[in-house]
């Protein structure tokens, strides 16, 4: 087979599951094309790897669209320059990237790249990858996996930061001066305590693990104290409630924790620290619990026993792609 129709096939594959509407029998089908040669595996490699660098592509090739250039006017920071050598990135699937970019601009297929709003970060970390920060003499600041901040300084010293994605944990049990978090459209900050925020789904969560943490957003200000916890989004702001500190996941210790938790969230969990992507394909298993403590380093592992405990078939693809259906 000419090497362009492997590339068109492997692209096919690639936004086949980006799309979501993969099937178990689709990923013995792509294994099997997968193994058919050499070829065929550096294809898709390659094709994922493409998918990776689209946003870059995309916005080259979409640079005269006023629809799109409307869009980016309403960003609040330049796009990056684009690096003229990924002209030829992905060939036939460029059409299918400019027409969604809107779309993948917000909601990156697969989370192979930042959001826009990650592209204003600061401070930045990839797939597994942890941080500490040292942010003035008594105020430290955790990042988890994936996760983008801002610096907010005052006079010099730094006052704060604003959490854009993933998840921090701040130490501020001595600070001198109110260290505040901002996230979304409300804030949580504390001048004796040590708590978390993280971007979710359905918003804000706040947790207080030591003191007190004030947190305000939708117009109203709570208090939270040990083993608190607390959600908003732009409109509201919940109500605390007593949480099980046995319950909170020891990510900062390089373990990931579940009780209960159903099948399709321990996935999306996985996949925020192991690099590729895993699929749960089997969706009727979504709700199922699962418990367990699994190894950050080791996350492989998790997922055999994850297969094992459901009886699913496991796909293992180039790119670091796992079907599980």
């Amino acid at each position: 087979m000419r090497a362009p129709e492997l590339e068109a096939q492997a692209q096919a594959w690639v936004r086949k599951l980006a799309s979501g509407a993969a099937r178990p029998r689709d990923a013995r089908a792509l294994k099997r094309w997968c193994e058919t040669s050499e070829a065929h595996a550096q294809a898709f490699r390659t094709a994922h790897g493409q998918w990776r660098a689209l946003r870059p592509a995309a916005v080259l090739a979409g640079q005269h669209d006023p629809e799109l250039a409307r869009l980016r006017a309403a960003d609040a920071f330049p796009m990056p320059t684009p690096v003229l050598s990924r002209r030829r990135m992905l060939g036939g699937a460029m059409a299918m990237a400019v027409t969604g970019l809107g779309v993948a601009l917000v909601k990156p297929p697969l989370d192979l790249w930042p959001s826009v709003e990650a592209l204003r970060a600061d401070i930045r970390t990839g797939v597994g990858e942890q941080r500490r920060l040292a942010l003035g003499p008594s105020v430290t600041v955790d990042l988890n996996t994936r996760s983008s901040l801002a610096l907010r300084a005052a006079d010099g010293p730094s006052a704060g930061i604003e959490l854009i994605d993933g998840e921090v944990s701040v130490d501020a049990a001595r600070a001198a001066h109110p260290f505040t978090v901002t996230a979304a459209q409300g804030q949580a900050w504390t001048t004796d305590g040590r708590f978390e925020v993280r971007w979710r789904t359905d918003g804000i969560c706040v947790t207080c693990l030591e003191g007190r943490v004030q947190v305000a957003a939708g117009g109203r200000e709570a208090t939270l104290g040990p083993s608190q916890q607390l959600s908003y989004d732009s409109h509201a702001l919940g109500t605390p409630r007593q949480i099980d500190a046995a319950s909170l996941s020891p990510w900062r210790e390089g373990v990931l924790s579940f009780r209960h938790t159903a099948l399709t969230e321990v996935v999306a969990e996985i996949n925020r620290y192991r690099p590729g992507r895993v699929l749960l394909l089997a969706r009727a298993l979504g709700d199922q619990p699962v418990s367990g403590r699994f190894v950050i380093a080791d996350l492989d592992r998790a997922l055999v026993q994850i297969q094992r405990l459901f009886r699913l078939e496991r796909t293992a693809l180039p790119g670091g792609i796992v079907l599980l259906g």
